[in-house]
């Protein structure tokens, strides 16, 4: 087993402590030498994640979300974040039947018939279980301990970091976002509403959401049925026919812009651990833990502004619906044009591609995600600084559709765009 979870507001602080001091010193020594600019990126990103994994815990999911939500920070950032590690340690056995016995009343094998104290898979900073009662099965979902206390000095070494890579900008917005979701995420009594709410509201029914046990659940611990499906890579390896994955693309992308527009609410973690494909063409989804309420007013504006995108409008239309979402200043007219044409443009255009015709393949533009990277990769090295100029309302939205065609890219598969225009043209 892992080193436990430093949770101490001590411990935590001097680990955070020493990589604040190691980054001013690394960000002074660049300035006072004129050095390596690139170079010194590298620097502060090993800095903060050899932190993170010290930290463990709630750190992964915070530099994740970070990655996720902000992609035109510097590469070297990028580049760490994308290699994929697991720093939070398991919580022994000895540790599941006390949290359920301080969170349920009743120690796991007189609060189910049965509880397998092996867990059977990770979730979103937790750990499920296998249960049955009353001969049904069930998933039982419990919160690895001291991850609540972990965020606050968590995201204090996360918001001195990005402040250097964002030359100091103001970013406090774009951090209290990701802060507000990773709260919610280890609330899992918000969690058991989010479920219920799609469950009810969500009339779509080729997708599962499983059942809440409110009585069997708590802020630490979150009992719902079970689904049996396969995951996204054992689906994969099953072989399955080009129209079943059409259909399952279609079902996951209609699901998104449904949600978006006749729910306000997105289910807005697009980890293909959330999807289970169950027998006829069934979709199971999972890990309620971030959901995204969406602003009408902001929605309106977005919509507004994809409309036009869709339809070609000038480039000064354009400007003057970023400038309302507050991610162009108000400046000269010539200068906020430019600032549009060389930091926006080429990302809005890449952005509404899958939505120009009547359908978008996947496996013929298998590229995709590599020529968003690029093209992100080519405007931060241009103009990383305007990252407060970001509307923090696109972070979870962006991530999740960005996250959902890289599954499709994967699927090799082709989705029909021609319902989603129209909800958009509705919605107007």
């Amino acid at each position: 087993m892992d080193k436990a979870l430093p949770t101490g507001r001590l411990s935590r602080g001097k680990v955070v402590g020493k990589a604040l001091l190691k980054i001013g010193a690394k960000k002074s020594k660049c300035f006072i030498t004129g050095g390596d600019k690139t170079k010194n990126h590298e620097e502060v990103a090993d800095v903060i994640f050899d932190a993170l994994g010290e930290l463990k815990g709630v750190s992964v999911k915070i530099a994740q979300q970070v990655a996720l939500g902000m992609p035109f920070l510097p590469p070297a950032y990028l580049e760490k974040i994308s290699k994929s590690f697991n720093a939070i340690p398991t919580i022994n056995k000895a540790l599941v039947r006390k949290i359920i016995k301080t969170e349920l009343g009743a120690y796991p094998q007189d609060a189910f018939d049965n509880f397998n104290m092996e867990a059977f898979a990770a979730a979103s900073l937790g750990q499920v279980h296998l249960a049955t009662k009353n001969n049904e099965s069930l998933a039982v979902k419990v919160q690895y301990p001291g991850i609540k206390k972990s965020i606050e000095s968590d995201m204090s070494l996360i918001h001195f970091g990005l402040k250097r890579f964002a030359k100091g900008q103001n970013i406090d917005h774009i951090i209290s976002e990701i802060e507000g979701r990773l709260y919610e995420e280890v609330d899992y009594e918000l969690e058991a509403a989010n479920a219920t709410f799609f469950k009810e509201y969500l009339e779509n029914k080729k997708i599962v959401i499983p059942q809440v046990y409110p009585k069997l659940s708590s802020e630490k611990v979150l009992t719902t049925s079970f689904l049996e499906g396969l995951d996204f890579e054992s689906y994969l390896a099953s072989n399955p026919t080009q129209k079943q994955k059409n259909a399952y693309a279609q079902l996951i992308f209609d699901n998104f812009f449904v949600s978006l527009y006749t729910l306000k609410r997105i289910h807005a973690d697009p980890n293909p651990g959330n999807f289970l494909f169950l027998d006829e063409g069934k979709l199971g989804l999972i890990d309620f833990g971030c959901v995204k309420k969406i602003d009408n007013d902001f929605l309106q504006s977005y919509n507004a502004l994809h409309l036009d995108l869709l339809a070609g409008a000038e480039d000064e239309v354009l400007v003057e619906h970023y400038y309302q979402l507050g991610m162009i200043k108000k400046e000269t007219p010539q200068k906020m044009l430019h600032f549009y044409q060389e930091v926006i443009n080429p990302l809005d255009r890449l952005y509404i591609e899958p939505l120009r015709g009547e359908s978008y393949d996947f496996k013929v533009h298998h590229d995709f995600s590599k020529r968003g990277f690029e093209a992100v990769f080519e405007v931060q090295k241009k103009q990383y600084h305007s990252v407060h100029q970001v509307n923090e309302e696109y972070l979870f939205l962006d991530r999740t559709l960005l996250g959902y065609y890289a599954l499709f890219e994967k699927m090799g598969a082709m989705v029909n765009t021609e319902n989603v225009k129209k909800l958009m043209k509705d919605y107007a």
